[in-house]
């Protein structure tokens, strides 16, 4: 009696993670990409539900912009935050707070699978510095 192993092998194309990560638009200075109507990942000190994105309303000069926050999750919709007055929350922010800038939702609103991945390993090294110091 023979037996004859059976499995599954991807015969697709290989994807290199190094690859997937460099589809996040990563940039050294963002305040070359950083003008109204963008998206940003910013990290707020002691803000505890990574992560915080926003678009941006204006830019004010080389040190701050204004942002309105928008409202989600990792995995989940993300649409402008309205306070209890209805208003849309907006606020004013560093410059060097920006994690990501310029970067896109999928058709549903959500995170890209790349921008995903590249905001959850951000966040988590900032934690880990974080809790080190």
């Amino acid at each position: 009696m023979q037996l004859a192993l059976s499995f599954q092998v991807y015969s697709g194309r290989y994807k290199n993670p190094q690859t997937l990560a460099a589809r996040v638009n990563r940039v050294q200075n963002p305040l070359e990409v950083l003008r109204e109507n963008v998206l940003v990942a910013v990290h707020i000190q002691g803000y505890k539900k990574p992560p915080v994105i926003g678009k941006v309303i204006s830019v004010k000069d080389d040190s701050t912009f204004d942002v309105e926050y928008l409202k989600g999750s990792w995995r989940k919709e993300w649409k402008p935050w309205k306070l209890p007055n209805g208003n849309n929350w907006t606020d004013n922010l560093p410059n060097g707070c920006i994690l990501l800038v310029d970067f896109h939702l999928d058709e549903e609103n959500k995170l890209t699978n790349e921008t995903y991945k590249y905001l959850r390993k951000t966040y988590q090294d900032l934690e880990n510095n974080q809790l080190g110091e």
